[in-house]
């Protein structure tokens, strides 16, 4: 992995430790994903451990506590690795392992600096910290992206043709709206999803899954929302972070198959926009996305779905009929290939 340039910004990893910010600091797992299973975590305990029972051990420590509980939920270390010092960030926040604040508190005791932090304003920092390292790739060893084709409802176009609107947020086409039409359209029909649902979306909690490179999520904050931002692919979010459509705060690369492994149910509202394609080879994967939807949701709480055709939305319509009631389905034309139709649900 690589490392943060002497003298750059710091993350917000650096303001919860009371870090400064020219000296470098790294979580201990590769990315947020294994942060699940921590398996780096784990082994770096172990050796910590070996070394603090030896007496030998003279680093440095910052612990913090979870203000409620009063248990540590993480620990940096003052390690010294490939001739160079930095700080390694141990954390049980994403993996919840029950074990981690004894073991802590068993090598470190009361020894180093304790800080008050709660755990969500961790996550949030562990975020960024993983979006960070992504749009200045230390987290792959080339851009698979610089010159790739991007793939629109089976038309080829270029990265630059997307990017390169017209004032009027047409891409030049006459027959192809652009994103800023598409996105015009949305928000008004988001907005019509939301009204008369009891949620107000400038204080929703949102979860945007399948969010690619941010090309849809402006219409969430234009209604108020700042959602988190989910999707499988690495190089979609990096696009999205470095466009600025996503914020390193609230993007992830997580696959939606697995969001109740990551989240509780925290969400007032899940989205996603033109999910799909759904084809028979992979109905199986869409359904475990939708049924993930739901469990990450609040109830009540509200899916709102939108899809590029009709059957696409009878698949999803018959997966969550078990789990939503006052289900409105809301069709969006004229149509301009984006969104054609929307569901909406309020999970039980």
């Amino acid at each position: 992995m690589g490392h943060q340039e002497p003298g750059s910004p710091g993350m917000r990893l650096h303001d919860i430790f009371h870090i400064d910010p020219a000296e470098p600091v790294f979580l201990a797992e590769n990315s947020f994903y294994d942060q699940k299973q921590s398996p780096l975590t784990e082994r770096y305990l172990k050796e910590i451990a070996a070394v603090a029972g030896s007496g030998s051990s003279s680093n440095s420590s910052i612990q913090l506590i979870d203000p409620g509980s009063r248990t540590p939920i993480a620990v940096a270390v003052y390690v010294r690795s490939q001739d160079t010092c930095h700080w390694l960030v141990l954390t049980n926040v994403i993996s919840k392992n029950t074990r981690f604040p004894g073991k802590i508190s068993d090598i470190f005791g009361s020894q180093g600096e304790i800080i008050e932090t709660n755990t969500s304003d961790l996550r949030e920092a562990i975020v960024e910290y993983y979006s960070v390292f992504l749009v200045n790739r230390w987290l792959c060893e080339s851009c698979a992206r610089e010159e790739m084709p991007y793939l629109d409802l089976g038309t080829m176009v270029s990265m630059r043709e997307l990017l390169n609107e017209t004032p009027g947020g047409e891409t030049g086409k006459p027959d192809k709206p652009g994103p800023a039409v598409r996105n015009k359209r949305l928000t008004r029909l988001v907005r019509k999803a939301t009204s008369g649902k009891n949620i107000d979306p400038a204080r929703a909690d949102v979860l945007e899954i399948c969010c690619g490179d941010g090309s849809a999520t402006g219409v969430l904050r234009e209604i108020g929302c700042d959602p988190i931002c989910i999707d499988h692919d690495m190089c979609d979010i990096c696009d999205g972070l470095k466009s600025g459509a996503l914020h390193e705060k609230r993007s992830i690369v997580l696959d939606a198959v697995e969001l109740s492994l990551f989240f509780d149910r925290e969400f007032d509202c899940v989205a996603g926009f033109m999910i799909g394609p759904i084809q028979p080879f992979n109905k199986d994967a869409w359904a475990s996305v939708l049924h993930e939807s739901v469990k990450v949701v609040r109830t009540p709480g509200l899916l709102i779905f939108t899809f590029h055709n009709r059957d696409e939305l009878l698949f999803a319509t018959d997966v969550l009929d078990d789990y939503v009631t006052d289900v409105e389905v809301l069709e969006n034309t004229p149509d301009i290939g984006y969104d054609r139709w929307v569901y909406v649900g309020l999970v039980k």
